[in-house]
Protein backbone atom coordinates (compact mmCIF):
# COMPACT_ATOMS: atom_id res chain seq x y z
CA UNK A 1 0.00 0.00 0.00
CA UNK A 2 2.70 2.45 0.98
CA UNK A 3 4.73 2.02 -2.54
CA UNK A 4 1.54 2.61 -4.36
CA UNK A 5 1.24 5.66 -2.21
CA UNK A 6 4.79 6.90 -3.09
CA UNK A 7 5.35 6.12 -6.24
CA UNK A 8 2.17 4.58 -8.19
CA UNK A 9 -0.14 7.87 -8.09
CA UNK A 10 2.59 9.71 -9.57
CA UNK A 11 3.15 6.91 -12.67
CA UNK A 12 -0.27 6.52 -13.12
CA UNK A 13 -1.19 10.12 -13.45
CA UNK A 14 1.44 10.68 -15.65
CA UNK A 15 0.82 7.72 -18.21
CA UNK A 16 -2.87 8.87 -18.31
CA UNK A 17 -1.43 12.46 -19.52
CA UNK A 18 0.76 10.89 -22.02
CA UNK A 19 3.89 12.38 -20.61
CA UNK A 20 5.89 10.09 -18.24
CA UNK A 21 8.45 11.05 -16.64
CA UNK A 22 12.51 10.71 -18.06
CA UNK A 23 14.50 10.09 -15.33
CA UNK A 24 17.78 9.54 -17.56
CA UNK A 25 20.70 8.28 -16.02
CA UNK A 26 24.15 7.86 -17.33
CA UNK A 27 27.28 6.63 -16.53
CA UNK A 28 28.72 10.44 -15.51
CA UNK A 29 26.84 10.50 -12.51
CA UNK A 30 28.04 7.39 -11.05
CA UNK A 31 30.80 8.79 -8.39
CA UNK A 32 34.11 7.22 -7.86
CA UNK A 33 33.75 3.77 -6.23
CA UNK A 34 35.24 2.85 -3.30
CA UNK A 35 35.52 -0.33 -3.58
CA UNK A 36 36.69 -2.12 -6.61
CA UNK A 37 36.01 -5.30 -6.46
CA UNK A 38 35.12 -7.55 -9.45
CA UNK A 39 31.08 -7.80 -9.67
CA UNK A 40 29.42 -11.00 -11.28
CA UNK A 41 25.96 -10.77 -12.97
CA UNK A 42 23.48 -13.38 -13.53
CA UNK A 43 21.77 -12.91 -16.90
CA UNK A 44 19.23 -14.69 -19.37
CA UNK A 45 21.24 -16.53 -22.12
CA UNK A 46 19.98 -14.59 -25.63
CA UNK A 47 20.39 -11.16 -27.34
CA UNK A 48 20.19 -9.40 -23.74
CA UNK A 49 23.00 -10.65 -22.58
CA UNK A 50 25.20 -10.74 -25.48
CA UNK A 51 23.89 -6.63 -25.66
CA UNK A 52 25.29 -6.33 -21.82
CA UNK A 53 28.52 -8.46 -22.84
CA UNK A 54 29.62 -6.29 -25.87
CA UNK A 55 28.17 -2.90 -24.81
CA UNK A 56 26.80 -1.86 -21.44
CA UNK A 57 29.63 -3.62 -19.49
CA UNK A 58 32.68 -2.48 -21.23
CA UNK A 59 31.32 1.27 -20.71
CA UNK A 60 30.58 0.29 -17.19
CA UNK A 61 33.86 -0.98 -16.04
CA UNK A 62 35.96 1.35 -18.45
CA UNK A 63 33.90 4.22 -16.15
CA UNK A 64 34.35 2.61 -12.85
CA UNK A 65 37.21 0.68 -12.91
CA UNK A 66 35.33 -2.43 -11.94
CA UNK A 67 35.11 -5.60 -13.55
CA UNK A 68 31.95 -7.18 -14.39
CA UNK A 69 31.80 -11.04 -15.16
CA UNK A 70 28.20 -12.58 -16.81
CA UNK A 71 27.03 -16.32 -15.69
CA UNK A 72 24.81 -16.75 -18.40
CA UNK A 73 22.50 -19.27 -18.11
CA UNK A 74 18.61 -20.47 -19.39
CA UNK A 75 15.64 -19.39 -17.54
CA UNK A 76 15.00 -22.99 -16.32
CA UNK A 77 18.26 -23.06 -14.68
CA UNK A 78 18.03 -19.97 -13.07
CA UNK A 79 16.27 -20.52 -9.63
CA UNK A 80 17.74 -23.51 -8.84
CA UNK A 81 21.84 -22.01 -9.46
CA UNK A 82 21.25 -18.93 -7.60
CA UNK A 83 18.93 -20.46 -4.44
CA UNK A 84 22.44 -22.83 -4.19
CA UNK A 85 24.54 -19.81 -3.73
CA UNK A 86 22.10 -17.75 -1.76
CA UNK A 87 21.00 -20.50 0.49
CA UNK A 88 24.89 -21.24 1.48
CA UNK A 89 25.98 -17.98 1.57
CA UNK A 90 28.75 -18.49 -1.25
CA UNK A 91 28.40 -14.62 -2.55
CA UNK A 92 29.06 -16.24 -6.09
CA UNK A 93 26.43 -13.54 -7.49
CA UNK A 94 26.25 -9.27 -7.18
CA UNK A 95 23.74 -9.24 -8.93
CA UNK A 96 20.40 -11.53 -9.00
CA UNK A 97 18.09 -12.20 -12.27
CA UNK A 98 14.72 -13.55 -10.67
CA UNK A 99 11.11 -14.17 -12.27
CA UNK A 100 8.68 -12.09 -10.45
CA UNK A 101 7.21 -14.85 -8.35
CA UNK A 102 9.99 -15.43 -6.81
CA UNK A 103 11.00 -11.85 -5.67
CA UNK A 104 8.82 -11.86 -2.35
CA UNK A 105 10.33 -14.68 -1.44
CA UNK A 106 13.75 -14.16 -1.53
CA UNK A 107 13.38 -10.69 -0.51
CA UNK A 108 11.54 -12.25 3.09
CA UNK A 109 14.75 -14.85 3.35
CA UNK A 110 16.81 -11.64 3.51
CA UNK A 111 18.72 -12.84 -0.14
CA UNK A 112 17.69 -9.36 -1.51
CA UNK A 113 18.72 -5.73 -0.73
CA UNK A 114 16.00 -2.82 -0.79
CA UNK A 115 16.70 -0.30 -3.22
CA UNK A 116 16.42 2.07 -0.52
CA UNK A 117 18.85 0.92 1.71
CA UNK A 118 21.79 0.57 -1.16
CA UNK A 119 20.95 4.36 -2.17
CA UNK A 120 20.93 5.31 1.54
CA UNK A 121 24.59 4.13 1.63
CA UNK A 122 25.78 4.99 -1.92
CA UNK A 123 23.96 7.52 -3.68
CA UNK A 124 24.28 11.07 -3.12
CA UNK A 125 20.88 11.54 -3.29
CA UNK A 126 20.31 8.93 -0.96
CA UNK A 127 16.68 7.25 -1.16
CA UNK A 128 14.63 10.63 -2.68
CA UNK A 129 17.15 9.64 -5.50
CA UNK A 130 16.06 6.00 -6.29
CA UNK A 131 12.52 6.67 -6.03
CA UNK A 132 12.84 9.67 -8.44
CA UNK A 133 14.46 6.76 -10.57
CA UNK A 134 11.58 4.63 -10.45
CA UNK A 135 8.62 6.77 -10.95
CA UNK A 136 8.98 5.80 -14.76
CA UNK A 137 8.67 2.25 -14.18
CA UNK A 138 4.80 0.65 -13.55
CA UNK A 139 3.90 0.35 -10.60
CA UNK A 140 1.88 -2.77 -10.75
CA UNK A 141 5.77 -3.99 -11.63
CA UNK A 142 7.13 -2.55 -8.77
CA UNK A 143 4.55 -3.38 -6.17
CA UNK A 144 5.34 -6.98 -7.66
CA UNK A 145 8.86 -6.56 -6.74
CA UNK A 146 9.08 -5.37 -3.70
CA UNK A 147 8.07 -6.52 -0.07
CA UNK A 148 6.83 -4.59 2.86
CA UNK A 149 6.68 -1.66 0.62
CA UNK A 150 9.71 -1.38 -0.07
CA UNK A 151 11.36 -2.08 -3.62
CA UNK A 152 14.11 -4.40 -3.82
CA UNK A 153 14.58 -5.00 -7.59
CA UNK A 154 14.17 -3.33 -10.71
CA UNK A 155 12.35 -4.92 -13.45
CA UNK A 156 13.65 -5.24 -17.34
CA UNK A 157 11.67 -7.82 -19.44
CA UNK A 158 7.74 -7.43 -18.65
CA UNK A 159 5.83 -10.35 -19.99
CA UNK A 160 2.00 -9.41 -19.42
CA UNK A 161 -0.50 -10.76 -21.65
CA UNK A 162 -2.02 -9.88 -24.54
CA UNK A 163 -4.19 -11.44 -27.21
CA UNK A 164 -1.88 -11.55 -30.49
CA UNK A 165 -5.14 -12.49 -33.38
CA UNK A 166 -5.11 -12.38 -37.17
CA UNK A 167 -6.64 -9.09 -37.75
CA UNK A 168 -7.20 -9.68 -41.71
CA UNK A 169 -9.61 -12.36 -40.64
CA UNK A 170 -11.45 -10.48 -37.97
CA UNK A 171 -12.22 -7.86 -40.79
CA UNK A 172 -12.93 -10.24 -43.58
CA UNK A 173 -16.70 -9.64 -44.59
CA UNK A 174 -17.13 -12.88 -45.47
CA UNK A 175 -16.12 -13.99 -41.97
CA UNK A 176 -17.94 -11.25 -40.17
CA UNK A 177 -20.97 -12.23 -42.09
CA UNK A 178 -21.01 -16.07 -41.12
CA UNK A 179 -19.51 -15.19 -37.34
CA UNK A 180 -23.05 -13.28 -37.11
CA UNK A 181 -25.30 -15.42 -38.25
CA UNK A 182 -24.12 -18.60 -36.02
CA UNK A 183 -23.30 -16.83 -32.96
CA UNK A 184 -25.97 -13.86 -33.12
CA UNK A 185 -23.33 -10.67 -32.25
CA UNK A 186 -20.50 -9.41 -34.51
CA UNK A 187 -17.15 -10.90 -35.06
CA UNK A 188 -14.16 -9.14 -32.98
CA UNK A 189 -11.38 -9.56 -30.31
CA UNK A 190 -13.28 -11.26 -27.66
CA UNK A 191 -13.62 -9.67 -24.16
CA UNK A 192 -15.37 -12.64 -22.39
CA UNK A 193 -14.59 -16.29 -21.94
CA UNK A 194 -17.67 -17.09 -23.54
CA UNK A 195 -16.92 -15.11 -26.56
CA UNK A 196 -13.36 -16.58 -26.35
CA UNK A 197 -14.75 -20.15 -26.50
CA UNK A 198 -17.35 -19.07 -29.45
CA UNK A 199 -14.45 -17.17 -31.45
CA UNK A 200 -11.85 -20.33 -31.08
CA UNK A 201 -14.66 -23.05 -32.67
CA UNK A 202 -15.47 -20.66 -35.32
CA UNK A 203 -11.64 -20.36 -37.14
CA UNK A 204 -11.38 -24.00 -36.35
CA UNK A 205 -11.43 -25.13 -39.87
CA UNK A 206 -10.44 -28.43 -41.83
CA UNK A 207 -8.67 -28.64 -44.88
CA UNK A 208 -10.53 -28.26 -47.82
CA UNK A 209 -13.03 -25.59 -46.03
CA UNK A 210 -12.55 -21.81 -46.83
CA UNK A 211 -10.98 -19.29 -44.49
CA UNK A 212 -11.40 -15.74 -46.07
CA UNK A 213 -12.86 -16.75 -49.17
CA UNK A 214 -9.18 -19.09 -49.89
CA UNK A 215 -9.12 -23.04 -50.14
CA UNK A 216 -7.23 -24.47 -46.73
CA UNK A 217 -4.31 -27.10 -47.64
CA UNK A 218 -3.85 -28.00 -44.01
CA UNK A 219 -6.28 -27.47 -40.85
CA UNK A 220 -6.48 -24.27 -39.16
CA UNK A 221 -7.32 -23.70 -35.71
CA UNK A 222 -8.77 -21.09 -33.64
CA UNK A 223 -6.12 -20.92 -30.81
CA UNK A 224 -2.95 -21.90 -29.83
CA UNK A 225 -2.75 -22.59 -26.01
CA UNK A 226 0.73 -23.25 -23.85
CA UNK A 227 -0.95 -26.48 -22.73
CA UNK A 228 2.68 -28.72 -22.28
CA UNK A 229 3.92 -29.87 -19.12
CA UNK A 230 5.48 -26.16 -18.78
CA UNK A 231 4.66 -23.99 -16.28
CA UNK A 232 2.99 -21.43 -18.69
CA UNK A 233 -0.16 -23.44 -18.70
CA UNK A 234 -1.01 -22.47 -15.11
CA UNK A 235 -0.71 -18.76 -16.22
CA UNK A 236 -3.44 -19.39 -18.64
CA UNK A 237 -5.25 -20.98 -16.26
CA UNK A 238 -4.46 -18.15 -13.45
CA UNK A 239 -5.53 -15.35 -15.70
CA UNK A 240 -9.04 -17.21 -16.60
CA UNK A 241 -9.05 -17.82 -13.03
CA UNK A 242 -9.06 -14.07 -12.35
CA UNK A 243 -11.43 -13.13 -14.44
CA UNK A 244 -14.36 -15.15 -13.21
CA UNK A 245 -13.28 -13.21 -9.49
CA UNK A 246 -11.62 -15.90 -7.82
CA UNK A 247 -7.86 -16.72 -6.93
CA UNK A 248 -5.71 -20.20 -6.07
CA UNK A 249 -5.22 -18.08 -2.76
CA UNK A 250 -6.14 -14.51 -1.99
CA UNK A 251 -4.43 -11.97 0.64
CA UNK A 252 -6.46 -10.98 3.93
CA UNK A 253 -5.98 -7.01 5.04
CA UNK A 254 -6.81 -5.80 8.13
CA UNK A 255 -8.22 -2.27 8.32
CA UNK A 256 -4.94 -0.67 8.33
CA UNK A 257 -3.99 -1.84 5.35
CA UNK A 258 -1.50 -5.08 7.03
CA UNK A 259 -1.71 -8.66 5.66
CA UNK A 260 -3.44 -10.79 8.44
CA UNK A 261 -3.45 -14.32 6.87
CA UNK A 262 -4.27 -15.87 3.31
CA UNK A 263 -7.89 -17.16 2.31
CA UNK A 264 -7.95 -20.53 -0.07
CA UNK A 265 -11.43 -21.10 -1.02
CA UNK A 266 -12.89 -24.66 -1.04
CA UNK A 267 -15.36 -24.01 -3.58
CA UNK A 268 -14.99 -25.27 -6.82
CA UNK A 269 -17.47 -23.56 -8.66
CA UNK A 270 -15.04 -21.23 -11.06
CA UNK A 271 -12.28 -23.58 -10.75
CA UNK A 272 -14.19 -26.65 -12.48
CA UNK A 273 -15.97 -23.55 -14.86
CA UNK A 274 -12.39 -23.04 -15.97
CA UNK A 275 -11.61 -26.35 -16.16
CA UNK A 276 -14.32 -27.20 -18.35
CA UNK A 277 -13.50 -24.16 -20.48
CA UNK A 278 -9.88 -24.76 -21.22
CA UNK A 279 -10.95 -28.57 -22.34
CA UNK A 280 -13.38 -27.12 -24.82
CA UNK A 281 -10.88 -24.45 -26.31
CA UNK A 282 -8.66 -26.80 -26.38
CA UNK A 283 -10.64 -28.91 -29.19
CA UNK A 284 -10.02 -25.73 -30.78
CA UNK A 285 -6.32 -25.43 -30.63
CA UNK A 286 -3.59 -26.34 -32.65
CA UNK A 287 -2.16 -29.42 -31.62
CA UNK A 288 0.37 -29.61 -28.72
CA UNK A 289 2.19 -32.06 -27.20
CA UNK A 290 3.58 -32.18 -23.42
CA UNK A 291 6.68 -29.46 -25.05
CA UNK A 292 3.99 -26.97 -25.97
CA UNK A 293 4.47 -23.54 -24.45
CA UNK A 294 5.76 -20.40 -25.40
CA UNK A 295 7.70 -20.80 -28.38
CA UNK A 296 5.46 -23.24 -30.16
CA UNK A 297 2.46 -20.87 -29.77
CA UNK A 298 4.29 -17.98 -31.25
CA UNK A 299 5.46 -19.67 -34.69
CA UNK A 300 1.89 -21.29 -34.62
CA UNK A 301 1.10 -17.38 -35.08
CA UNK A 302 3.73 -17.09 -37.10
CA UNK A 303 3.50 -19.82 -39.55
CA UNK A 304 -0.30 -18.84 -40.14
CA UNK A 305 -1.82 -21.88 -38.37
CA UNK A 306 -3.84 -20.07 -35.77
CA UNK A 307 -6.39 -17.31 -35.43
CA UNK A 308 -5.51 -16.31 -32.11
CA UNK A 309 -3.08 -16.85 -29.37
CA UNK A 310 -5.45 -15.65 -26.64
CA UNK A 311 -2.85 -15.74 -23.88
CA UNK A 312 0.26 -14.63 -25.28
CA UNK A 313 3.11 -13.20 -23.41
CA UNK A 314 3.74 -9.21 -25.33
CA UNK A 315 7.75 -9.73 -24.82
CA UNK A 316 6.61 -12.30 -27.63
CA UNK A 317 6.03 -10.40 -30.23
CA UNK A 318 8.42 -9.89 -32.28
CA UNK A 319 8.29 -13.87 -32.77
CA UNK A 320 4.03 -14.12 -33.77
CA UNK A 321 4.23 -10.94 -35.69
CA UNK A 322 6.51 -12.87 -38.41
CA UNK A 323 3.14 -14.04 -39.87
CA UNK A 324 2.82 -10.83 -41.76
CA UNK A 325 6.18 -12.52 -43.79
CA UNK A 326 5.33 -15.53 -44.14
CA UNK A 327 1.76 -15.62 -44.51
CA UNK A 328 0.50 -13.05 -47.94
CA UNK A 329 -2.13 -11.13 -46.92
CA UNK A 330 -1.43 -11.14 -42.94
CA UNK A 331 -2.28 -8.88 -40.68
CA UNK A 332 -1.67 -8.99 -36.91
CA UNK A 333 -2.75 -6.98 -34.09
CA UNK A 334 -2.88 -7.08 -30.30
CA UNK A 335 -6.05 -7.02 -27.84
CA UNK A 336 -6.42 -7.39 -24.35
CA UNK A 337 -7.23 -11.05 -23.13
CA UNK A 338 -10.33 -12.29 -22.96
CA UNK A 339 -12.00 -11.80 -19.15
CA UNK A 340 -9.72 -8.67 -18.73
CA UNK A 341 -7.00 -9.88 -15.88
CA UNK A 342 -3.71 -11.17 -17.79
CA UNK A 343 -0.90 -12.58 -16.54
CA UNK A 344 1.86 -9.98 -15.26
CA UNK A 345 5.24 -9.85 -14.04
CA UNK A 346 8.37 -9.34 -15.56
CA UNK A 347 11.98 -10.62 -15.06
CA UNK A 348 14.22 -8.22 -12.39
CA UNK A 349 17.37 -7.42 -11.15
CA UNK A 350 18.46 -7.39 -7.26
CA UNK A 351 21.58 -6.89 -5.26
CA UNK A 352 22.06 -10.32 -3.34
CA UNK A 353 22.74 -9.45 0.69
CA UNK A 354 25.74 -11.28 -0.07
CA UNK A 355 27.33 -9.38 -2.76
CA UNK A 356 31.33 -9.00 -2.87
CA UNK A 357 30.74 -5.27 -4.05
CA UNK A 358 27.18 -3.76 -3.11
CA UNK A 359 28.24 -0.43 -4.05
CA UNK A 360 29.44 -1.31 -7.57
CA UNK A 361 26.07 -4.04 -7.84
CA UNK A 362 23.76 -1.08 -7.00
CA UNK A 363 25.05 1.16 -9.63
CA UNK A 364 25.43 -1.62 -12.27
CA UNK A 365 21.76 -2.29 -11.46
CA UNK A 366 20.69 1.74 -11.90
CA UNK A 367 22.67 1.46 -15.23
CA UNK A 368 21.25 -1.53 -17.17
CA UNK A 369 17.51 -0.24 -15.53
CA UNK A 370 18.17 3.42 -17.35
CA UNK A 371 16.07 4.79 -20.42
CA UNK A 372 19.05 3.97 -22.90
CA UNK A 373 19.15 0.64 -21.80
CA UNK A 374 15.17 -0.06 -22.34
CA UNK A 375 15.25 1.85 -25.17
CA UNK A 376 17.93 -0.12 -26.41
CA UNK A 377 16.70 -3.63 -24.72
CA UNK A 378 13.13 -2.55 -27.12
CA UNK A 379 15.17 -1.80 -29.60
CA UNK A 380 16.07 -5.51 -30.03
CA UNK A 381 12.77 -7.19 -29.33
CA UNK A 382 11.93 -7.25 -25.37
CA UNK A 383 9.22 -5.64 -23.73
CA UNK A 384 10.12 -2.96 -21.52
CA UNK A 385 9.36 -2.00 -18.07
CA UNK A 386 9.75 1.95 -18.26
CA UNK A 387 6.27 3.80 -19.45
CA UNK A 388 8.79 6.46 -20.70
CA UNK A 389 9.84 3.62 -23.34
CA UNK A 390 7.07 1.94 -24.25
CA UNK A 391 5.06 4.86 -25.02
CA UNK A 392 7.50 6.62 -26.91
CA UNK A 393 6.37 7.65 -30.76
CA UNK A 394 9.13 5.65 -32.41
CA UNK A 395 7.88 2.54 -31.24
CA UNK A 396 4.41 3.25 -32.89
CA UNK A 397 6.44 3.89 -36.41
CA UNK A 398 4.84 1.43 -38.84
CA UNK A 399 8.20 -0.33 -39.63
CA UNK A 400 8.41 -0.93 -35.83
CA UNK A 401 5.75 -2.69 -35.67
CA UNK A 402 7.86 -5.89 -35.67
CA UNK A 403 9.10 -4.10 -32.50
CA UNK A 404 6.71 -2.13 -30.46
CA UNK A 405 3.35 -3.16 -32.60
CA UNK A 406 2.20 -4.90 -28.53
CA UNK A 407 3.69 -1.90 -26.54
CA UNK A 408 0.70 0.02 -26.23
CA UNK A 409 -1.44 -2.81 -25.68
CA UNK A 410 1.10 -3.76 -22.78
CA UNK A 411 1.11 -0.23 -21.48
CA UNK A 412 -3.10 -0.15 -21.02
CA UNK A 413 -2.65 -4.12 -19.42
CA UNK A 414 0.25 -2.61 -16.96
CA UNK A 415 -2.13 0.31 -15.90
CA UNK A 416 -4.76 -1.70 -15.16
CA UNK A 417 -3.72 -3.90 -12.82
CA UNK A 418 -1.20 -1.45 -11.00
CA UNK A 419 -2.26 -1.83 -6.96
CA UNK A 420 -4.57 -4.77 -7.99
CA UNK A 421 -1.77 -6.92 -8.12
CA UNK A 422 -1.50 -6.53 -4.08
CA UNK A 423 -5.25 -8.61 -3.88
CA UNK A 424 -4.08 -11.77 -5.55
CA UNK A 425 -1.68 -14.41 -3.45
CA UNK A 426 0.08 -14.80 -6.94
CA UNK A 427 1.81 -11.71 -6.08
CA UNK A 428 1.54 -11.47 -2.37
CA UNK A 429 2.56 -14.31 -1.03
CA UNK A 430 6.34 -15.06 0.13
CA UNK A 431 6.43 -18.72 -0.32
CA UNK A 432 5.33 -18.46 -4.31
CA UNK A 433 8.54 -20.47 -5.26
CA UNK A 434 6.71 -23.45 -3.85
CA UNK A 435 3.79 -23.16 -4.82
CA UNK A 436 4.04 -22.14 -8.27
CA UNK A 437 4.94 -25.67 -9.34
CA UNK A 438 2.39 -27.29 -7.65
CA UNK A 439 -0.12 -24.88 -9.52
CA UNK A 440 1.50 -25.82 -12.97
CA UNK A 441 1.64 -29.82 -12.16
CA UNK A 442 -2.37 -29.50 -11.00
CA UNK A 443 -3.12 -27.19 -14.04
CA UNK A 444 -1.41 -29.80 -16.78
CA UNK A 445 -3.38 -32.79 -14.78
CA UNK A 446 -6.52 -30.99 -14.85
CA UNK A 447 -6.25 -30.19 -18.85
CA UNK A 448 -5.27 -33.84 -19.20
CA UNK A 449 -7.83 -35.38 -16.93
CA UNK A 450 -10.30 -33.17 -17.03
CA UNK A 451 -13.13 -35.42 -15.12
CA UNK A 452 -10.48 -35.55 -12.18
CA UNK A 453 -10.78 -31.88 -11.91
CA UNK A 454 -12.61 -31.55 -9.09
CA UNK A 455 -10.09 -34.35 -6.96
CA UNK A 456 -7.12 -32.72 -8.44
CA UNK A 457 -7.91 -28.84 -7.34
CA UNK A 458 -9.13 -30.30 -3.88
CA UNK A 459 -5.61 -31.74 -3.75
CA UNK A 460 -4.22 -28.37 -4.83
CA UNK A 461 -6.27 -26.58 -2.13
CA UNK A 462 -4.57 -29.04 0.76
CA UNK A 463 -0.80 -28.72 -0.66
CA UNK A 464 -1.33 -24.72 -1.16
CA UNK A 465 -2.81 -24.24 2.30
CA UNK A 466 0.64 -26.79 3.56
CA UNK A 467 3.26 -24.72 1.87
CA UNK A 468 1.82 -21.55 2.93
CA UNK A 469 1.60 -22.25 6.54
CA UNK A 470 5.32 -24.29 6.27
CA UNK A 471 7.03 -21.84 4.41
CA UNK A 472 5.28 -18.43 4.39
CA UNK A 473 5.45 -15.81 6.93
CA UNK A 474 1.58 -15.25 6.38
CA UNK A 475 -0.72 -18.27 7.58
CA UNK A 476 -3.48 -19.90 5.00
CA UNK A 477 -6.40 -20.56 6.22
CA UNK A 478 -9.43 -22.60 4.50
CA UNK A 479 -12.19 -20.86 3.24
Amino acid sequence: MKLFNRIGIMGLLLSLLNCPVRADFSLDQIPPLQNKAPITLVAETGFWTDYLKEQMLPRFSEATGVEVRVYSTTLDNMFTLQQESLTNARGSYDLLTMEAGWAKEWAANGYTVPLEELATLYDPGGARAINQYLEPYYPALLNILSYRGEVHAIPYNNYVMGNHYRKDLFDNPEEQQAFNKRFGYPLAPPKTLTQLRDTAAFFTRRAGDSLAGKRLNAPFYGVALMSGDRPHINDEFSAMLWSEGDSWLSPAYSKTGALTHFDVSLNMEKKLKVAALYNELKGFAVPADDTFAFNEAAEAVAFGRVAMWPFAYNNLWYKSSAVEKHIEGAILDVAQVAGGKPYVGAYAFAVSYDSRNPEAAYWLLKYMGSYQAQYDYAMGGGNPCRMDVVTHPDFQAPELKAIGGAFLASHQANLTWNNDVNQLGHFTSTSMGQIYPELTRSCFAVSRNPEKAAALFGELNQTILRLQNTFGETAALAK
